[in-house]
């Protein structure tokens, strides 16, 4: 069943990307990367599961992603106290 919560640009979004990390696990594979497929191969998951409605469509705002660590690090510096 689809996730009925998904707007059409979103189910767009996500049926592409399952299917290029589809294509990418098998390259992986082919090139025996194994950590690189399994990696894949999660993310696949992730999106098939997103669009049949067994994951949540919405997660805490980029929580998880390694490539925008940098940019909530720069938001929760410490900042100097003052007396």
């Amino acid at each position: 069943m689809m996730n009925q919560s998904l707007r059409q640009s979103e189910i767009d979004s996500l049926q592409y990307i399952a299917s290029m990390t589809n294509e990418l696990v098998q390259m992986a594979e082919a090139g025996r990367f194994p950590m690189i497929s399994y990696l894949l191969g999660m993310a696949y998951a992730e999106a098939f599961d997103v669009l049949r409605g067994a994951r949540p469509t919405r997660h805490a705002q980029l929580s998880g992603n390694p490539m925008h660590a940098k940019v909530h690090a720069k938001e929760n510096r410490a900042q100097p106290r003052t007396a």
